[in-house]
């Protein structure tokens, strides 16, 4: 029985000197990362450049936000004169010709400001023309097909 107790004993003495020097190891590592990274730094410094980080950080999050400001500035003022609003209708404009092959498109912007492109399909010719929009009114007298599309470019 002592036999026993006594190979039980050293068992658990070897495997805690293992655990020992594992733990050792471990811990010798963690120390020199630790040292390498405060190497010439007192417990000030640290304080310090943690301070100076911290406020290079903030100037550096004021200057993206002084820039994303002036770009969403810059494009809000763009934005009015984009094209924002199409409508586009197809249709027969002549009787004998089928398919839909006519069509009138409708661009504008905020301002109501645009063009409607118009293309005419017969079976012997094409047209394609244009008519200025300004302010919601056009420059040159609009047909059904090109009235549609401007209302339904302004969802009217």
């Amino acid at each position: 029985m002592e036999k026993y107790i006594l190979y039980i004993s050293l068992t658990l003495s070897v495997l805690s000197v293992i655990l020992f020097l594992i733990l050792n190891f471990r811990l010798n590592r963690t120390i020199k990362k630790y040292k390498y990274f405060m190497q010439g730094l007192g417990d000030n410094d640290v304080e310090k450049l943690m301070t100076s980080y911290l406020e290079k950080l903030e100037k550096l999050k004021n200057d993206v936000y002084n820039i994303m400001d002036k770009r969403i500035n810059d494009l809000e003022k763009k934005i009015p004169g984009c094209l924002q609003h199409v409508g586009m209708v197809n249709y027969n404009a002549f009787e004998n010709v089928g398919n839909n092959m006519s069509f009138s498109i409708a661009a504008l912007d905020e301002r109501k400001n645009g063009f409607v492109v118009t293309g005419i399909y017969s079976r012997e010719n094409s047209y394609v023309y244009a008519k200025e929009i300004k302010k919601g009114e056009p420059q040159r007298k609009l047909s059904a097909e090109e009235l549609e599309a401007i209302n339904k470019a302004l969802d009217k």
